[in-house]
């Protein structure tokens, strides 16, 4: 999915932007040298669509959101084999503690017992 926006006026002249297939969405915009942004790409939406993976990455490695949440945000879903892919692709590491393991052990155990 990509990051399509639509913008629409609230009230009291707020901007808002609704994102195909997210809940009502902050817009966000930041100044960069117009270098950077022809790296980003050459439309309006490849620039968003970069920017929000490259968002969603970095989030996902500073460990402030799921893995799930990260491929909803680069928009690629919130489906856990396409962010997982997404991840994958983009060389991210796991985030996926010692206590991410014992408690996924405790569940495969309490599953296993008869």
């Amino acid at each position: 999915m990509a990051g399509f926006c639509q913008e629409r006026r609230g009230t009291g002249g707020l901007r808002e932007a609704q994102v195909r297939g997210y809940r009502p969405a902050m817009s966000l915009t930041i100044s960069i040298p117009d270098e950077f942004a022809d790296v980003l790409g050459a439309s309006a939406e490849e620039r968003e669509r970069r920017t929000r993976e490259a968002l969603a990455l970095e989030l996902y490695r500073e460990g402030k959101i799921s893995l799930r949440r990260m491929g909803e945000l680069a928009g690629v879903g919130g489906d856990y084999w396409a962010a997982e892919n997404f991840r994958t692709l983009h060389k991210a590491p796991l985030n996926y503690s010692v206590e991410d393991l014992e408690s996924d052990r405790q569940a495969a155990e309490r599953f296993l017992q008869p």
